[in-house]
């Protein structure tokens, strides 16, 4: 299929797991802010929005055993506790009157050699053409040399950004941006900024690599495709309404090549 037959802009926005679940108990969602970030998707109404998300506490905990064990048994434990939050993120979406449909990446992404294989862009080109929201996620995948290895939601966002040349790419989290030293919000991030600046990884139970890891794909996809992304805080009420309209006003880190 031709990706830029796709009539609009089109944008990639991830919501962080620590802002739809509580990260401190497994596998407990944010139900209220689920809903409240559906409605204010629905309130912007964005032509082509392809959605990630990531795992929280319905992915990391299970994760962490399965790299521990590399058991089958707990590999399928990690996706299925993934697949339930994807599905009430998706439940919220179409109950607010959105249309959305679940992409799991275990479907249609494997790991080669360490190298990240995505089978993606069919399915994520069809639903944008009908006006259905793609709604992908963190997940463990299959790999043909550990026999399992994970994708994050990170990764899932450079890779779509990148493959339909995203006008805007934001990332929700539970903070206002990358701070300095000082915790002050960095409103402007280059790669050279993110070589002096002392960025930490998450707090909580992260498989991923947390802040650290977002800014270093973020800087790759703006140096390498020039695409900027912000980082912002979506668990303040109407930062996501305020990202998709490209709101001026909106407080958050711009990623930059």
């Amino acid at each position: 299929m031709n990706k830029h037959s796709i009539a609009g802009e089109i944008y990639v926005l991830k919501i962080g797991g620590s802002v739809l679940t509580d990260k401190g108990e497994i596998r407990k969602a944010r139900k209220a802010t689920i809903k409240r970030i559906s409605k204010e998707i629905v309130q912007a109404a964005p032509k082509n929005l392809i959605l990630v998300h990531g795992a929280g506490s319905f992915g990391h905990p299970q994760a962490k055993v399965y790299l521990k064990s590399r058991e089958l048994k707990d590999a399928l434990i990690t996706h299925e506790a993934v697949k339930e939050l994807n599905w009430l993120v998706v439940s919220a979406l179409t109950d607010c009157g959105q249309k959305a449909i679940p992409l799991h990446p275990l479907s249609a992404v494997v790991s080669k050699g360490g190298k990240i294989v995505y089978k993606l862009n069919d399915q994520i080109e069809l639903a944008l053409k009908q006006g259905i929201i793609p709604v992908l996620h963190g997940d463990i995948i299959l790999d043909d040399e550990d026999g399992f290895c994970i994708v994050s939601g990170d990764q899932l966002v450079v890779y779509a950004a990148k493959e339909f040349k995203a006008s805007r790419v934001g990332l929700g989290t539970d903070v206002d941006g990358v701070f300095d030293d000082s915790g002050v919000v960095i409103r402007n991030l280059t790669l050279q900024d993110v070589e002096k600046q002392n960025i930490k990884g998450s707090e909580h139970v992260d498989v991923t690599g947390g802040m650290k890891e977002k800014v270093e794909l973020l800087v790759q996809l703006a140096a390498r495709y020039k695409i900027r992304a912000v980082l912002f805080n979506a668990a303040e009420e109407s930062n996501v309404v305020k990202f998709l309209r490209g709101d001026d006003d909106l407080v958050g880190t711009v990623v930059t090549g």
